[in-house]
């Protein structure tokens, strides 16, 4: 029995070192996935485009954080306000995997993953030195794993996740010099590392400097107090100086990190403690009570690493402090000029947080077991409710640019004008509209101009005279904007001009919490007395006795990105109550006589926002509508235009949009009629 425990017993200490190794991984993997599903499945938004804008500039310009603004007739060269090493980091990724979204956020997705096991090192490390009880590093490495707000903006192609593990894993080599008395050089090399990717990522890692220092002191001053007097002085001089330079760079002349006017505790407090608690994904005033058991169970473990003089020699004040410093420092410089923005730019605290967090539930365990289970699935099922919308709720959604896009894609045609709002947000609209890019930016495409609005750097006499100029003898006018940057036009001045010296003809917005928005306009009112002198094909169809075809106007092809414009002149033979649709496609007669059809337009006129149903008998409804894009044709150089198109056709169906019954063809005036008796037969001769 004795010789069989004994053989047995290697085995089962190397089973009890196993498991929580076992556990660790088990908790990254779930980071890992967690954080990773639908990595790429919401649509970036202006932020996120910031970053891409910068990772795939130069490298002077990404180290330097240059971004180029432009409205297409000004660029104005900014200074973005965070550090370079996140976009370096991002801009290697970019250039290896492409610029999709999930490439985009795979840094950010990285830095949350890793997060789990630096709050379990550092755990671990406090709980070595009886600092934190011993169930500790588990707990906090679970409710890392399941944090919404590092789900959040680990699926955000922003450098927040990366400040926030690198604000652990900074501080936890001079954590691990006060309790083992030195480190090698191998360690201290690292150390120098963190520290500067630290200070290189986010200005405010200067806020914990002074806790740097502090630590440095006390390894230090068992050898020589003079010696350690000098470094720390010295490391928070120089993060005092790079302080007052991120200041005036951020602050005084970009008059940038003020979203509050005024700050308190009692602004921060709730705002942060719900952030770093439930994350963005809840609101506020459902879940205060569940904000207050996490602040109670961080609370509790701030005590406990606080309870005695071991403990704090061993660095239980840590974490404790990691989160202090920087709100006392935000509190201290909002005394100068408002310098806070939102818990975001705070996520250096989120580390420790989970930190003291984990350390509560360990309290509990002592005390507890059971205790300690029910707090622990309270906390998770807040988390597991939180990431629940995070996923599935509207309001939680980021700008729907790939529907915008969709909705685009095919529309644009040449003669067409794009306006974006604001100027600031061209790269997210160029990122997701058909058009490869835009005029007056990089690869400009000059068929269907796109502008900002409001211009850049122009009293508002100015940019209404350039709109006026911009929108002239134009077909049709598409404002796009985006209400994530409102501040250049706050009152809505621009839309107001458009809506005054222009027809509307449709809004959308593209979800009930989204900022993104489009509308098209038309230069004047398209009802018409009669046709224009200036049609050349008039055509005189009728259809159903009910639709008059009167004429179409067939716009040269110009690149394949772009549709093919078509203009349509309808008018009521007789009042409706019907609503009618349209199907009109460009089809080619191939040598052997088969029919190839190269484009396919189906819709209401104007997409529903003119149906039939209000139309006048006697007026002529002009529509400027379009084919989708294809590899249009292209008459070789010096051939007879005519004699090319020869070949090509247009067909129109009208039909009925509830019971889709096509109307006959009841006159074909200059057109021709199918054998099915309902389409119309029209030549191809672009303008």
């Amino acid at each position: 029995m004795t010789n069989t425990m004994q053989a047995s017993s290697p085995t089962t200490k190397q089973t009890q070192r196993a498991w929580p190794r076992v556990l660790l991984l088990f908790l990254i993997l779930l980071a890992f996935a967690r954080v990773t599903w639908q990595l790429g499945g919401k649509d970036l938004w202006w932020d996120e485009t910031l970053s891409l804008q910068r990772a795939e500039s130069s490298l002077p310009d990404i180290l330097l954080g240059r971004l180029v603004m432009s409205d297409g007739f000004t660029q104005v060269a900014t200074t973005d306000q965070h550090p370079f090493l996140f976009f370096l980091l991002q801009g290697l990724l970019l250039r290896l995997a492409g610029d999709s979204e999930y490439a985009l956020r795979f840094v950010p997705a990285m830095a949350a993953t890793l997060l789990v096991p630096s709050v379990w090192a550092f755990a671990r490390r406090l709980q070595r030195g009886d600092a934190f009880p011993p169930s500790s590093p588990y707990w906090a490495a679970l409710l890392a794993a399941v944090s919404p707000f590092f789900l959040w903006y680990g699926q955000e192609a922003r450098p927040y996740a990366l400040w926030a593990v690198l604000a652990v894993l900074s501080a936890y080599p001079p954590a691990r010099l006060i309790q083992e008395g030195g480190l090698s050089r191998a360690w201290i090399a690292g150390y120098i590392a963190l520290l500067l990717m630290f200070l290189t990522s986010h200005y405010y890692a200067v806020f914990l400097l002074p806790v740097h220092a502090l630590l440095l002191y006390l390894w230090l001053a068992e050898r020589s107090r003079v010696k350690a007097a000098i470094i720390a002085a010295g490391l928070v001089l120089g993060g005092a100086a790079l302080a007052a330079a991120a200041f005036w760079f951020i602050i005084v002349a970009q008059q940038g990190g003020g979203n509050f006017p005024s700050i308190s505790l009692s602004i921060l407090g709730p705002d942060l403690l719900n952030a770093f608690s439930l994350g963005l994904s809840v609101d506020l005033a459902d879940v205060w009570l569940l904000d207050l058991l996490f602040g109670v169970i961080a609370a509790a473990g701030a005590a406990w690493s606080l309870r005695s003089r071991r403990s704090l020699r061993n660095g239980g004040w840590l974490p404790v402090t990691l989160i202090a410093a920087p709100i006392l420092a935000i509190l201290v410089v909002n005394v100068f000029s408002p310098a806070y923005m939102n818990a975001r730019h705070m996520s250096l605290l989120g580390g420790p947080f989970i930190l003291l967090l984990g350390a509560g539930l360990g309290v509990a365990w002592r005390l507890r077991p059971w205790f300690s289970l029910l707090l622990g699935a309270a906390l998770i099922l807040g988390s597991g409710c939180s990431t629940f919308n995070y996923f599935t709720v509207e309001q939680y959604a980021k700008d729907d640019f790939s529907r915008l896009g969709n909705q685009l894609d095919g529309h644009i045609a040449p003669g067409d004008l794009v306006l974006i709002k604001p100027p600031f947000a061209w790269r997210a609209f160029a990122y997701y509209l058909p058009l490869a890019t835009m005029t007056g930016m990089p690869g400009a495409n000059q068929n269907a101009p796109t502008f900002g609005a409001p211009m850049l750097e122009r009293d508002w006499d100015e940019r209404f005279a350039l709109m006026d100029e911009l929108t002239r003898d134009k077909r049709r006018i598409w404002l796009l904007i985006s209400g994530t940057h409102p501040y250049a036009d706050l009152q809505g001045r621009t839309e107001g001009w458009l809506d005054d010296n222009l027809f509307k003809v449709q809004e959308t917005t593209y979800f009930s919490h989204s900022s993104l928005k489009s509308a098209l306009y038309l230069p004047e009112v398209p009802v018409y007395e009669s046709l224009p002198d200036s049609l050349h094909n008039r055509v005189d169809a009728v259809l159903g006795d009910t639709i008059r075809l009167a004429g179409i106007e067939l716009g040269a092809p110009a690149t394949p990105d772009l549709a093919l414009p078509v203009t349509l002149y309808w008018e009521a033979v007789t009042p409706t109550d019907r609503r009618y649709k349209y199907a009109l496609r460009l089809t080619e007669i191939r040598d052997d006589g088969a029919t190839e059809t190269l484009s396919v337009s189906e819709r209401e006129p104007y997409d529903g926002a003119i149906p039939t149903i209000y139309w006048d008998p006697g007026k002529i409804i002009v529509e400027y509508s379009e084919l989708p894009p294809a590899p249009w044709p292209q008459p070789p150089d010096g051939a007879d235009a005519e004699a090319f198109w020869a070949r090509y056709r247009l067909t129109l169906q009208v039909y009925d949009a509830e019971t889709l019954e096509p109307l006959p063809v009841t006159q074909a005036g200059a057109a021709e009629t199918a054998e099915d008796g309902h389409t119309l037969i029209l030549p191809c001769c672009p303008r």
